[in-house]
């Protein structure tokens, strides 16, 4: 277990695991491995003749630049305004009208609810994330009409807008909670200006036990030149006491946000309202010329004292100028797009969503909490957000999936410290709901990750959910009237319903797939100590969470089955849902691997290896009681071949059975996550005929008949289904399988900031699901085994008719980097991180020259697709090329131009 340290998380004591090396590069004092790496890919590039300069060494302003978003007209509702945000404090800005710009202030670390309020049953949209707002007024005529520009630079992380002689760029403090927002009045005659910070919610807002006080007030002050420089103060305080009277389950947030004026004189501070809102105003006296306005903001979720208020205060009055923040925000952007890149000369829209979406992670995973699935960072209806404070896995792990081939393993941070926060009160769900020793983090949880229950209501849940009785207490069924029943605890009620099984009462996934998370870092970092003191309680913990659940038994048949398991919101309590069985034989693999590594657990070790070699195969669509999507749709039962044996996604018995043949419906969690099964299984001849009943499956699969034979386009945003066929290598169906699911952005609504329209909320989850297909399509890094070797495969999914650049992260820390050119594969680069051996699969059809540092070194001689292996040194760079190439023959720099971020009002 690692070395601990307590620290306080509304009221809660919370073990933190220190001295491991999960750095990230958030800060000046990242000294880990990983920030080691991302310093590395960040850095400058060679000289232009260096033979080390990168092959493909392009103008990365320009690079990024094809993706920017670019629109003219007027944005006239927060939820299509174009967000700026420094991963922790920002928001979308947008004109409410012809002559006011206004921002929403949001922050990553501002919840309205944990696990244990009372009040998020009758207000599960009000899910906190909005501090405030600002509103710049420009006097009366019109400013912003249809001519109005609006871009937003990735590469600069700002956010410019020109409208009739009046500009504003707005850009954030990537090293503090700032948010300058620098206005250039060239009217011929100017207008007073006023600046308004507006609350977002009554003053006193109370729901029961629960209390939201929102304050206006005003510090004086000077400015740097003497002038009268008041700064304006919207401080919020957000508390619930628990009802059981546990003191750890109390909520309390502490929020600030505060805004001053530097260039200009302010002539009063005055009381308004803006709508129904409360503000404080500043006017400013007409002038030509520049001014900035300065916001400053906080969020304090870790302790009960109010410190918000000053911090804010400060960040605001003594923020950097203008400048220097925006010197600061370019480097750091710059060093952040330099780690990896996609390049698609023709196929940019693409190339767009994927980058967009990498700036939509930037700006708000930099926090304590990882950003939300259900609007992010970029919510802009006040503290509206649909599904509430809660994070939803299954939605949740659609933002995290590109993240570690991308080389942001740094945006992870902010998930894996909200896990870590939270690990005591996994182990008490765990005990609590289930029995059961290990970890147990819901598919649905909040900020407390569990709510600790009197031992009663906890006993009468934990048999209710075992099926040891059909009845409840009326402890139970009192508290679950209180709470928010989309919680896994509650869930049995969430319609009105009287359930033993529900959408996600049974659902496993969120505590094997954050392990997976956890396992994946060290196979990219190989870094022991990582391993050791924070990723092994999380791999240890659910995987015996698995090995004491009462739903694993060992059957007369030898085998581990699993019984009352939830396959998704699809099947409720199945026996051997295919879910289960495909990360149980990840997590056992890997826990018995960690554990031989680091030498711990020699006494547990044997019953976990037992279950990792004796669990039940897979469910077949031929065995009795087999539950697929003609379980729900008969019509599809014609897809059965008993001569190509498929996967069923279960088997009976099942509590219920909802829908089983939606393109979302999972059923290839092998293929997904652990490396179980993938290309490299099957080319080392390990997979045991589970490739071809994979690739069967895949075949008579709802998605396959939907999205690449019918090319119907999936509304469900969350579908993995894309990534699945790149897993398989099918690059024929990329074509086809990516224009559709693109479709989903186009057809169902996109606003101006390019967000997918859910109806129900707005989100991005779609854009990392369509980034990690991509990204999985032009390269793989796959062991054949959970614990095995991890083999580097170039374009194994794409599509030959589309050119193609990248540098992605492969695990060992090799940096690779390929160019395919009219279907023909140019080079393949790697950048060794780590010093580890390489292993790749030959991507020509003839032997293969190796360049270190730029010079010839030796000829590998392989098969087309046969394995090479070979030594490298740490920070070496090396270029593989068929024979009778050289590396020189394929550098460039040359881009496409390109507006694909143009849009034009309606």
């Amino acid at each position: 277990m690692a070395a601990e340290s307590t620290s306080s998380t509304s009221g809660v004591s919370r073990r933190r695991f220190v001295g491991g090396t999960l750095s990230l590069g958030l800060s000046a004092a990242a000294t880990g491995p990983l920030s080691a790496m991302a310093s590395q890919a960040g850095a400058a590039p060679a000289h232009p003749n260096d033979k080390t300069t990168p092959l493909f060494n392009p103008d990365y302003s320009r690079l990024i630049g094809r993706s920017d978003l670019i629109y003219t007209g007027r944005i006239t509702t927060g939820t299509q305004g174009m967000s700026v945000a420094n991963g922790r404090f920002g928001g979308p800005v947008w004109q409410s009208n012809s002559s006011t710009l206004v921002m929403q202030l949001n922050h990553t670390d501002m919840f309205m609810f944990n696990d244990a309020s009372a009040a998020s049953k009758d207000h599960q949209n009000s899910g906190g994330g909005a501090v405030g707002r600002i509103h710049i007024g420009f006097g009366t005529g019109t400013v912003f009409d249809a001519t109005t520009r609006q871009h937003l630079s990735l590469y600069d992380g700002k956010l410019s807008i020109s409208g009739t002689n009046v500009r504003a760029d707005v850009i954030a403090d990537t090293d503090s909670d700032v948010i300058a927002i620098q206005v250039t009045d060239d009217r011929a005659t100017p207008q007073p200006i006023t600046v308004d910070l507006a609350m977002l919610r009554d003053a006193n807002q109370i729901w029961g036990a629960h209390s939201a006080i929102s304050t206006l007030t005003t510090v004086a002050g000077t400015g740097r030149l003497g002038s009268r420089n008041e700064t304006i103060v919207l401080e919020q305080v957000v508390q619930e006491p628990a009802d059981t009277g546990t003191k750890a389950n109390d909520h309390y947030v502490n929020t600030a946000v505060a805004a001053t004026v530097r260039g200009r004189e302010i002539s009063n501070v005055v009381s308004n309202t803006i709508g129904n809102r409360a503000t404080l105003r500043m006017n400013l006296p007409a002038q030509q010329g520049t001014f900035t306005v300065v916001v400053g903001g906080n969020a304090d979720s870790r302790t009960a004292l109010r410190t918000a208020r000053a911090t804010a205060v400060a960040n605001a009055t003594k923020a950097s100028d203008h400048a220097r923040i925006s010197a600061r925000s370019q480097a750091w952007w710059r060093d952040f797009w330099h780690k990896s890149y996609v390049y698609f000369p023709t196929q940019f829209n693409f190339e767009q969503r994927r980058n967009y979406y990498m700036y939509l992670a930037a700006i708000s995973n930099r926090g304590s909490f990882p950003s939300k699935y259900n609007g992010g960072i970029w919510i802009g209806e006040e503290d509206r957000r649909d599904w509430g404070s809660f994070y939803w896995n299954w939605n949740q792990d659609c933002l995290y999936q590109p993240l570690l081939a991308a080389n942001h393993l740094d945006l992870l941070e902010p998930m894996f410290t909200m896990r870590q926060s939270s690990y005591e009160q996994y182990e008490v769900a765990a005990r609590q709901m289930w029995g059961s020793e290990g970890i147990f983090i819901g598919e649905t949880d909040g900020i407390l990750g569990w709510e600790t229950l009197p031992d009663g209501i906890a006993d009468s849940m934990q048999q209710y959910y075992t099926f040891k009785t059909t009845t409840r207490s009326q402890e139970f069924t009192d508290i679950t009237m209180r709470r928010n029943r989309f919680l896994s605890p509650w869930n049995w009620n969430v319609f009105g319903g009287n359930r033993q099984a529900s959408y996600v009462t049974h659902t496993m996934m969120a505590t094997q797939e954050t392990a997976e998370y956890y396992w994946q870092v060290y196979c990219y970092t190989k870094d022991l100590h990582w391993l050791r003191k924070v990723a092994y309680p999380f791999i240890k913990g659910a995987a015996e969470m698995y090995r004491s659940y009462d739903g694993l038994r060992k059957e007369s048949d030898g085998k581990y089955h699993f019984f009352n398991t939830n396959l998704h919101e699809h099947i409720w309590a199945g026996k051997d849902v295919i879910d289960d069985l495909s990360m149980a034989r990840g997590v056992f693999a890997a826990v018995v691997k960690a554990s031989e590594l680091l030498g711990a657990d020699q006494a547990t070790r044997p019953l976990w290896k037992d279950i990792r070699d004796n669990l039940a195969a897979y469910p077949l669509r031929t065995d009795p009681g087999a539950l697929w999507a003609a379980s729900t749709n008969p019509s599809l039962a014609s897809q059965l071949a008993t001569d190509q044996p498929a996967w069923a996604q279960g088997l009976q018995p099942a509590y219920f059975i909802r829908d089983l043949h939606g393109t979302e419906s999972p059923i290839f969690k092998m293929l997904e996550k652990y490396d179980v099964l993938n290309l490299e299984t099957r080319d080392q001849g390990l997979d045991n005929g589970d490739w071809e009943i994979a690739l069967n499956t895949y075949l008579h699969s709802p998605g396959y008949l939907n999205q690449v034979k019918g090319q119907v386009i999936d509304r469900n945003g969350s579908s993995r289904f894309h990534v699945d066929a790149a897993k398989l290598g099918r690059a024929d169906d990329m074509v086809k399988i990516l224009n559709t699911q693109y479709g989903v952005f186009s057809t169902y609504g996109v606003f101006p900031n390019l967000l997918f329209n859910q109806l129900d909320y707005y989100s991005a989850e779609g854009y990392g699901t369509f980034a990690a297909a991509l990204q999985e399509a032009l390269s793989q890094s796959l062991s054949p085994t959970p614990a095995g070797d991890p083999v580097i495969r170039v374009f194994p999914a794409w599509p030959t008719a589309w050119d193609a650049k990248y540098k992605l992260l492969a695990k060992d820390g090799f940096l690779v980097s390929s160019s395919m050119v009219s279907g023909d594969i140019q080079y393949v680069e790697i950048e060794s991180q780590l010093g580890e051996r390489a292993r790749i699969r030959n991507p020509w059809n003839s032997d293969v020259v190796l360049y270190r540092e730029g010079r010839k070194a030796e000829t590998l001689v392989a098969a087309e697709n046969g394995l090479l292996e070979f030594k490298t040194h740490k920070g070496e760079n090396i270029v593989l090329v068929r024979a009778g190439t050289t590396p020189d023959m394929y550098r460039s720099s040359d881009l496409i131009d390109t507006t694909a971020g143009s849009t034009s009002a309606s």
